[in-house]
């Protein structure tokens, strides 16, 4: 049975057009940890990218192909399904209790921030009110003082997976192609397009951010960084990756018509605006590829003129006014709840509802045994 919020995303509703921007701060780097194709966790910098953009042509003259390689790519591991916010979780775990946990006035000990998640479900958030015919399903579970959120495949989404053809399987992989051509094991040094491209592979950095009052803890794949200095990916520390500049990449068809720019903004620069922003990263380095999949030109767009173009479809303030509402209807919802299996599971799909919804789930939890046992025990000890 689904219970009703008072969350609704119309960006129409004047209460929506004309609210401010929330208060944030800005978005700061806490750790970082890699996966390999295997997915297999490692706490070191091992999978950091550097950007090296070619040298021996104009930036506007060039011919990169996308399809290459294509029949012989390493797609993620079906295990990857599975992980859930595992990898967040694993983090946590081996991190130093003493940077995310604080006690409280009972003397136990709860996390620091108030929401766990992946930087693509607060994406996935901010941009409904102007994606409303895109349904999505967040799970969400209070345990200890901190909610936990993950995304819930929607039957929608399972059968576009099950039914996608080869021709966007194709348009995915143009994304990491172009990655490949681009960001190196080593800066300044020409990249090996020869070798597999590995869809398994992962650098993830872990941010801290406070939202209208929400502290958020939650971790993004970051393509690459820019500098001319190698540094020892093994070793390298968070003072030292905070002083890097961090890239976005990404890789577009060059638009012929002006029916086709205007999509552009009204449809994608949203989704590259909030992924920056909540990384705090200012410089999308953009391939514009023809309809053959070969990118002809590279381009530099800063996020504030990405945002200033797009100021006609779309608006940041409602985007983030929204993310920040949602997050407190989940804080008023779920109360004073404690329990690692009870799952809130929260539901947006228009054509059912106008508003967001929500029912009560019990042994569907998300969080593994492992770590709440971890939490567990490191709770201090009561003495009689």
């Amino acid at each position: 049975m689904y219970t009703e919020t008072t969350i609704d995303p119309d960006p129409r509703q004047p209460a929506r057009q004309s609210c401010a921007f929330p208060t944030v701060t800005k978005p700061t780097l806490i750790g970082f940890f890699s996966l390999n194709q295997e997915r297999q966790y490692d706490a070191s910098a091992a999978q950091l990218k550097y950007l090296t953009l070619p040298r021996d042509s104009l930036l506007t003259e060039l011919r990169l192909d996308l399809n290459e390689g294509f029949e012989t790519h390493h797609p993620k591991p079906d295990s990857a399904q599975e992980e859930r916010i595992n990898m967040l979780l694993t983090f946590i775990h081996q991190s130093d209790s003493r940077q995310l946990w604080i006690p409280q006035e009972n003397g136990q000990l709860r996390l620091k921030h108030n929401f766990v998640c992946f930087r693509g479900l607060l994406r996935l958030l901010a941009c409904t009110p102007y994606e409303w015919k895109t349904p999505w399903i967040v799970q969400a579970i209070r345990y200890r003082g901190t909610i936990y959120l993950c995304e819930k495949a929607t039957p929608e989404k399972e059968q576009s997976v099950r039914n996608e053809t080869e021709q966007q399987k194709r348009f995915c992989y143009y994304g990491f192609k172009f990655e490949q051509h681009i960001l190196t094991e080593e800066p300044a040094v020409e990249p090996d397009t020869s070798a597999p491209v590995r869809l398994g592979e992962e650098f993830c950095a872990m941010f801290d951010t406070t939202l209208a009052g929400h502290r958020l803890l939650y971790g993004a794949e970051m393509d690459g960084i820019v500098t001319d200095r190698p540094l020892d990916r093994e070793r390298v520390s968070v003072d030292e990756l905070r002083r890097c500049e961090f890239v976005e990449v990404k890789v577009k068809r060059r638009e012929t018509a002006q029916r086709q720019v205007d999509n552009f903004y009204r449809f994608k620069t949203k989704n590259w605006w909030c992924q920056s922003f909540l990384v705090n990263v200012q410089r999308l380095v953009v391939g514009l590829r023809d309809d053959a999949g070969i990118v002809r030109e590279i381009t530099n767009v800063r996020l504030n003129d990405l945002c200033r173009q797009s100021a006609r479809y779309w608006s940041p303030a409602v985007c983030m006014d929204f993310c920040a509402d949602l997050l407190s209807e989940m804080v008023r919802v779920m109360g004073r709840t404690d329990s690692s299996r009870k799952v809130y599971q929260f539901e947006y799909d228009a054509r059912q509802c106008r508003r967001v919804r929500y029912r009560v789930l019990e042994g569907e939890s998300f969080l593994p045994d492992w770590y709440t046992k971890y939490v567990e025990e490191m709770q201090p000890k009561w003495k009689d």
